[in-house]
């Protein structure tokens, strides 16, 4: 039976992290067993992975191949997301979540503009657009995070 692993979350980030490298290299990269890097990914167990283990994989992650840092990208988005939330109120997921719509479908025409054209002005509008469709989406999860908090 395959373990749920929640989206956003340290375990399922060692799991990302684990299909790339393999568990072995993990544990060697580490110094730690193979189990206890497996308990990495499992959401049941009380052990975490350490702060300069996540850096490690991170690392070993872009060297292998990978596009991103999995570790530094999962925290900036929780911490991003949890400073979000602090401000939003339970009423704005909807608002929140049109505006994430309105802005990815902005970004998406932006990026096909772009790669079709190539133009300096063009390449920038895409990505300007694109961080604007990022922060929004931020902003829906924060909402989510808000009200799911505000009904228990």
């Amino acid at each position: 039976m395959t373990m749920r692993r929640e989206p956003l979350t340290y375990e399922n980030t060692m799991l990302v992290v684990a299909e790339l490298l393999g568990w072995d290299t993990v544990a060697g990269l580490c110094g730690v067993s193979l189990r206890s890097a497996r308990y990495w990914s499992e959401p049941e167990c009380q052990k975490q992975i350490r702060m300069i283990d996540a850096e490690r994989l991170d690392r070993a992650y872009v060297e292998a191949g990978g596009s991103y840092r999995p570790f530094h990208r999962l925290m900036t988005m929780r911490l991003d997301i949890a400073e979000m939330a602090i401000n939003a109120t339970a009423m704005d997921l909807t608002t929140a979540t049109a505006v994430a719509a309105k802005e990815a479908g902005e970004a998406i025409s932006a990026l096909i503009l772009a790669t079709q054209s190539g133009a300096p002005a063009t390449i920038r509008t895409a990505k300007r657009e694109a961080e604007e469709a990022i922060t929004a989406l931020q902003a829906s999860v924060a909402a989510m995070d808000a009200r799911d908090s505000a009904r228990t």
